[in-house]
């Protein structure tokens, strides 16, 4: 006898559970307030759809900031680099005019421009590929937003071994043209 009684005991606390839910569900559905299917599917897309804008929200604004910390190095370092080549090109000009023969530091002076444009043009790269990844996320554009963004992330990359390249050439390749023109002008 208890065992039965603690088997119905049981059977009504396991099968409750699901009597309850599938009342509440039928008084809802008689309810003047009860939402129908259709409405629910709408939820959902206002829900995504919310998500989606959250998410762009996030990725613009950890874009901007990542953009405007790059935006600042990049011209510090650029202005450095155009300082460079100015002081080097003005130099050269007055030992041209002085009757020294400048053609291998002028030859070198053209390369590293040359590189200084190519790091300009990698880092616009760079950007255009992160505002492309941007609007993929944000659902401005049809191009793959993952895409974009390894692009945008190899572009960074050539940038930056170009900077390196450029400090480096002007360190040893420039430096020692530089030295070359003094031990000339000293004889």
């Amino acid at each position: 006898m208890k065992k039965r009684v603690l088997l119905l005991i049981g059977i009504f606390f396991f099968i409750s559970p699901f009597l309850v839910l599938a009342q509440s569900g039928n008084d809802d559905a008689g309810s003047p307030d009860a939402k129908p299917v259709i409405q629910q599917d709408s939820d959902d897309e206002e829900q995504g759809n919310a998500r989606e804008s959250q998410k762009c929200e996030n990725v613009t604004r950890r874009m901007s900031s990542v953009t405007s910390r790059y935006d600042a190095n990049k011209e510090r370092y650029m202005n450095a680099f155009q300082n460079i080549y100015q002081n080097i090109d003005e130099l050269v000009l007055r030992l041209k005019n002085e009757g020294y023969d400048t053609t291998e530091l002028e030859e070198h002076l053209a390369q590293y421009n040359e590189m200084i444009q190519n790091s300009n043009r990698y880092y616009n790269e760079f950007r255009t590929g992160l505002d492309n990844s941007k609007q993929g996320v944000c659902g401005n554009s049809d191009v793959d937003a993952t895409q974009q963004f390894n692009s945008a992330r190899t572009q960074l990359m050539s940038c930056k071994n170009e900077m390196l390249e450029l400090r480096t050439y002007a360190q040893e390749t420039l430096r020692q043209d530089i030295l070359n023109l003094r031990e000339e002008i000293a004889e």
